[in-house]
């Protein structure tokens, strides 16, 4: 086939539309699809993160890399996004803290040889890899293990040195918690040791989107039930993640019951300049040193913090870090969540009064570019009887959406229905107001997130009907999954009741254009 000339978007638009495998095939019949074909075929690395292939795909991939070290640059370089995304981990991978200090064992590095899996030439250059970049010895014992088993969170994590054009690189919580492989690699190319080798300098200059483990933003369960509970030292491999600077969307799964403790780690960079949206979820009390990265910010649109109460000490940063953000912030939620050790824990007013009583009586006033804020419904009465008391919390005149959530309850036993009729109560009355309009005047959308457990969804929006008449509302209902697939409520309702994880339910009632 003789070569022409095509505008380059309209080959990305074809290569949309293509099989990998098919992709592959064209690319043997012209230099032009070659060309641009070859960099459609690496730009995104976006696999199904689950089952026994995982471990093939990672070593084909850096089989490709390491048969032509002339190319292996330019390949590289084309890579533009990693999203390994899943709710399981790869079969046969070994649950391991991270490798700085997890205990090597030398003698099964002979599985490098003596093994029946190939990969023999890759598993060479990989240990060059480790060696160049690791400068702790125990480190790379510890790294070189985990290559010879062929682990498949430290195959991804070795990828980072290369991608020296990555934009965007979203991993599933089961990194973190199998090893914490890609914080300790950033961790090695950050620190500022001296890197002989050229194509292995990669200090992350172009990325701009970093999601870690955030896809685990629903499983809330105590301490008994919990799988993922993570170790004392977890907290080590996201100390390198908030130093790089240049990221303008970060979002954290951190889950760290012991804290970052930030305060205590010398030379901790926190000057996030270039950042635009923050997600923080699962933050303990010992995280809120993270709320001083609020007031080197001046470029922030939207944050979700996701707090999670252990203890009944609560501190003052959360109150001042929010405050550095009243002339930026456009976007707000926050969440509650409740890892308990005994019931009294869920006594709300006990957990989350305190830590708040500084956010209410018009706090949110002060924010003069809020178009969206979505809180649990009890932050904007000052936690008193919901009932009793409704919505007196002074809103922003500039607000678009109100979020109301409803976050305390017990994962198996939470009463769906009751919930629902009283957030719907306390929403119909704060929509009657006679000086609603002047006082959210661009209100167009309410939202009202529910919790559910296994018991499932006894009553839908149909709880709605006399709230959508009586404010000629439009409805959009969905219910998000665990891997934050959105689904029509309707339809799926009997399968839905069988569901074993629990799951947030997603009512967005439209207020028309113009309200009388």
């Amino acid at each position: 086939m003789p070569d022409f000339q095509v505008v380059e978007d309209v080959w990305h638009e074809i290569c949309e539309y293509l099989e990998t495998r098919d992709l592959f095939n064209i690319c043997l019949t012209s230099r032009t699809i070659n060309h641009v074909g070859t960099r459609y075929l690496y730009r995104k690395i976006k696999w199904n993160w689950k089952g026994k292939k995982s471990r093939y795909r990672i070593m084909s991939l850096w089989t490709a890399l390491v048969q032509d070290k002339d190319k292996r640059s330019r390949l590289c370089g084309f890579v533009r996004e990693v999203h390994l995304l899943g709710s399981t981990p790869p079969k046969d991978t070994r649950m391991v803290e991270c490798p700085e200090i997890h205990e090597s064992n030398p003698s099964s590095l002979s599985i490098i040889r003596s093994d029946k899996v190939p990969f023999y030439q890759e598993i060479d250059y990989l240990r060059d890899v480790v060696s160049s970049v690791v400068e702790s010895p125990k480190g790379r014992l510890a790294w070189f293990e985990s290559i010879a088993a062929r682990n498949v969170y430290a195959l991804v994590a070795l990828l980072l040195p290369l991608l020296h054009n990555l934009r965007s690189l979203k991993l599933d919580y089961t990194f973190a918690v199998n090893g914490g492989y890609p914080g300790q690699m950033i961790e090695s190319l950050t620190s500022g040791k001296e890197i002989h080798s050229a194509e292995l300098q990669n200090n992350f200059e172009h990325l701009e989107v970093f999601d870690y483990g955030t896809n685990a933003l629903h499983n809330n369960l105590p301490h008994s039930c919990d799988n993922t509970y993570i170790r004392m030292r977890y907290s080590s491999q996201l100390i390198p993640i908030f130093q790089l600077q240049q990221v303008k969307h970060l979002k954290v799964w951190l889950r760290s019951r012991h804290g970052l403790l930030l305060a205590r780690i010398p030379d901790v960079q926190m000057d996030h300049w270039a950042l635009e949206t923050l997600v923080l979820d699962h933050i303990s009390v010992m995280d809120c040193a993270l709320f001083k990265i609020f007031k080197r910010t001046n470029k922030l649109r939207s944050l979700h913090l996701g707090m999670n109460a252990e203890e009944k000490d609560f501190c003052k940063y959360i109150w001042n870090g929010l405050r550095a953000l009243c002339g930026c912030l456009e976007h707000l939620s926050i969440s509650f969540s409740i890892t308990p050790r005994s019931r009294e824990y869920h006594i709300d007013t006990i957990m989350w009064g305190p830590l708040f009583r500084h956010m209410t009586a018009g706090f949110f006033q002060d924010f003069t570019r809020f178009k969206t804020l979505e809180l649990p419904i009890q932050m904007l009465n000052g936690f008193r009887d919901i009932m009793e008391v409704g919505i007196q919390q002074d809103l922003p005149v500039t607000l678009e959406k109100l979020g109301l959530r409803w976050d305390f309850r017990d994962v198996e036993s939470y009463d769906v229905p009751t919930a629902t009729v009283r957030i719907l109560l306390v929403l119909t009355e704060f929509l009657r107001l006679p000086d609603r309009h002047q006082r959210v005047p661009l209100l167009q959308e309410v939202i009202i997130r529910l919790f559910i457990g296994e018991g499932g969804l006894s009553r839908t929006v149909v709880d709605c009907d006399d709230l959508i008449e009586q404010f000629n509302m439009t409805v959009d209902e969905r219910t998000l999954m665990l891997n934050d697939v959105s689904l029509n409520i309707r339809g799926i309702l009997p399968n839905h009741r069988r569901r074993s994880h629990p799951s947030s339910t997603h009512f967005s009632l439209l207020l028309p254009d113009r309200q009388t």
